[in-house]
């Protein structure tokens, strides 16, 4: 009986241990600061930069996930032992952010304290044009302090601090700059890189969500829809047979649908040379 006790107790020390190891050890990755600089920018003051930044809000996904005017929410869809994670208000949040701050934040993930962000999809905003990430800080700059707004802080349980540490749920830190000046002339890598890629690889299947769900390879699957199909999917999320593709219609529903006619057609052509070339290759 006495070395039954011995064990348990030996056990939930261990326990104890590791929890310790896995708390101190994410709260350090949280609160790690990243020697990100600051680079002088002057915001678009003319109201068609501003309405443009609004749009590629949209389509960036920064409405989809603070809401459609930024107001903030809480994802309580998921387990507490990951976490809830609550992208806040960003009018509240950035209140206190100088310009330059504000556009490291967007293209870097990196607070004004300079720990990183998580969740943020900054692998893909990093690719978001110099002028078109001011375009997008311009609007945030209009948007006011509302009684909707969420004042609920990110919590993280025991398995999503365990998902810091292996890496799966990594910083959105970004240090290389990697986007250029102005928005190029091919619009449609362009759009592949800054929006897409965030969920979607070119010519690759894409686990995401622990594995929950995969983001087909988005080079063959374009390649194989016809230009009216491949619109009705991103202007509404419903593929061919009308089945129910869960993200991705809430990222039609919520961002993707304000693309223009244009830029669809481009970003479909691009996918579709990518599926040549790599069928020649």
């Amino acid at each position: 009986m006495r070395f039954v006790r011995r064990a348990v107790a030996a056990l939930v020390g261990l326990l104890l241990l590791f929890a310790a190891v896995v708390y101190g050890g994410s709260e350090w990755l949280i609160r790690r600061s990243h020697a990100v600089p600051l680079t002088a920018v002057t915001l678009p003051k003319d109201a068609a930069s501003i309405e443009e930044g609004g749009r590629l809000a949209k389509l960036a996904g920064c409405r989809g996930c603070h809401g459609p005017n930024g107001e903030g929410t809480v994802w309580t869809d998921i387990p507490w032992f990951i976490g809830h994670p609550a992208p806040p208000s960003i009018a509240r949040k950035t209140a206190d952010y100088s310009d330059p701050e504000l556009v490291r934040l967007i293209q870097h993930g990196v607070r004004k304290d300079g720990s990183s962000l998580f969740i943020m999809p900054t692998d893909a905003h990093r690719n978001l044009a110099d002028d078109d990430v001011l375009k997008i800080a311009a609007w945030i700059r209009t948007l006011k302090f509302t009684p909707k707004d969420s004042v609920v802080g990110s919590s993280w349980g025991p398995m999503g601090r365990f998902l810091m540490l292996t890496g799966e749920m990594a910083p959105s830190i970004q240090v290389e700059k990697v986007a250029p000046e102005h928005r190029p002339a091919d619009i449609g890598r362009y759009y592949y890189d800054a929006v897409c890629s965030e969920c979607h690889e070119l010519h690759k299947p894409k686990p995401f969500e622990g594995g929950k769900q995969i983001a087909p390879a988005l080079a063959p699957m374009a390649a194989s829809y016809d230009s009216a199909t491949f619109h009705k999917l991103l202007k509404t999320g419903v593929p061919p047979g009308g089945r129910n593709l869960g993200v991705m219609k809430d990222v039609a529903v919520e961002g993707a649908y304000a693309f223009t006619d244009a830029e669809v057609d481009a970003l479909q052509a691009y996918l579709k040379g990518e599926a040549t070339r790599a069928a020649t290759q």
